[in-house]
């Protein structure tokens, strides 16, 4: 049985994010794999003959995300969607994909476990419902040729009376193929779907299949993750100052929470219109900038789940497993769902940077800004002016401060952090003992010289 993630109205269909045995990969036993299938708004279902109340334009295809290289790696399974996304200025979902399960009798010798996050544009996503239709030939699955894929006609011709002359006018618009909508585009002819030719709905009915696969974004993950199994998803696409970063937030089966960096374009300073380089701040020693379009970075990993506060109902699976991720931008909070509580988690945690310059830009967090001197505060659009952000990594700055922290003061004077106790370096220390043992020896020497009495006879 298919299991549903994610229903998505758009434009003129319904679009349906699911997982379901592969009928198309029967040869290599029960192996799960991602779909996408959609429905027009306006699909009545069939005629009385073929199709009668069911979806006339039912389709589905493959959503794949894999890593690749010359050993192509798949993350099959579908976890969970957002929902649409602007993401660089077009629209797109995220989706959240596993690894195969463990067969039965594999024990723990069976897949690693593994999740990846890949991107899809929508319009990607259209595109590929135009492509062959598949059908099983023996044990593999092939396109089916185009000359055999019906193009439905308006049956009836329609009478029209020209200047008092009856001419008999057949408009005979096409319907490129099946699957498409009555009433539009090609199909306008077709007031509803159950006016398509019985040829068109028996083959919409047997080849609810398309060949081929849906390919992500950038053609590659925005992030794997191996080791860990992740549940859910979910993305803000307009974070940062200049609202161009996008964060994502991962919640595991152990439940952790990730928080990463997913920045998809070349490292470039992102100083904000009205913020200011502090002085001294340069590009590190070999960070030339050109490196590759995506990069990721993992900002934090939180262990949200506490057993003595979250008390899951009997029955309810893995109690740590985090069942649900929702955004709320406008508190600026993320709201974790587990069987047993709701945990509310601010999307910046600033604070524990405290007033360290350096680590509060080297966390390259969206959330976060320097604003001397404050220290490292929560972006908000009621800032004053003056406020320091590095996102991509631009200005080479990395580290902590190390028990020293740095304020608002001139560059380069540093104050000892509090609770910070003085401390001397190694090769002065072993320098003072050296010289202490060469004084002492030198003292003693003279005093043995001026004390030394020659013996009478």
């Amino acid at each position: 049985e298919p299991h549903f993630v994610q229903v998505l109205p758009y434009g003129p269909y319904i679009y349906f994010f699911f997982r379901e045995v592969a009928v198309e990969l029967s040869t290599l036993g029960k192996v799960l794999v991602a779909r996408v299938g959609r429905v027009c708004r306006n699909d009545r279902g069939g005629s009385p003959r073929v199709l009668e109340r069911r979806w006339t334009s039912f389709l589905k295809l493959r959503l794949q995300c894999s890593v690749p290289g010359d050993t192509v790696f798949y993350f099959d399974v579908l976890e969970a969607v957002t929902p649409p996304q602007t993401l660089h200025g077009r629209p797109a979902v995220l989706a959240l994909f596993s690894t195969q399960p463990n067969r039965q009798g594999q024990g723990d010798e069976g897949t690693i476990p593994g999740s990846a996050v890949c991107a899809f544009y929508l319009a990607d996503v259209e595109r590929s419902f135009e492509g062959p239709f598949a059908e099983p030939r023996g044990a593999t699955w092939t396109p089916v040729p185009e000359d055999r894929v019906p193009q439905p006609r308006y049956p009836p011709p329609h009478t029209w009376v020209l200047q008092g002359a009856a001419d008999t006018v057949s408009p005979r618009r096409l319907c490129r193929r099946p699957g498409c909508c009555a009433g539009m585009g090609p199909a306008t002819d077709f007031v509803t779907s159950g006016e398509f030719p019985d040829e068109t709905l028996v083959f919409a009915k047997e080849h609810p299949l398309l060949h081929g696969a849906v390919g992500p974004a950038g053609g590659r993950p925005l992030f794997t993750r191996t080791g860990t199994r992740l549940t859910q998803l979910a993305a803000d696409t307009g974070a940062g100052p200049r609202g161009d970063q996008t964060v994502l937030f991962l919640g595991a089966e152990d439940g952790r929470v990730l928080k990463v960096l997913a920045a998809t374009r070349r490292p470039e300073t992102t100083q904000h219109p009205r913020g200011t380089p502090a002085p001294g701040d340069t590009r590190g020693a070999g960070d030339s900038g050109d490196s590759r379009d995506t990069m990721t970075l993992l900002l934090e990993e939180i262990n949200l789940y506490d057993p003595g506060r979250c008390r899951a109902p009997r029955g309810s699976g893995v109690p740590s497993r985090v069942l649900g991720l929702e955004l709320h931008l406008p508190g600026q909070e993320l709201l974790v769902a587990f069987a047993g509580c709701l945990v509310r988690l601010p999307l910046s945690r600033c604070q524990r940077h405290g007033t360290c310059r350096r680590s509060c830009l080297a966390a390259r967090d969206p959330y976060c800004v320097w604003l001397p001197p404050e220290g490292c505060v929560p972006f908000s659009e009621d800032l004053p002016s003056g406020f320091q952000q590095d996102v991509e990594g631009s200005l080479g700055i990395g580290g902590t401060c190390q028990g020293e922290c740095l304020t608002g003061g001139p560059a380069g004077v540093r104050h000892p952090g509090p609770g910070a106790s003085p401390t001397v370096p190694v090769p002065v220390l072993v320098g003072c003992v050296l010289g202490a043992f060469a004084l002492g020896a030198l003292g003693a020497g003279l005093v043995a010289t001026c004390c030394h009495r020659p013996a009478v006879p």
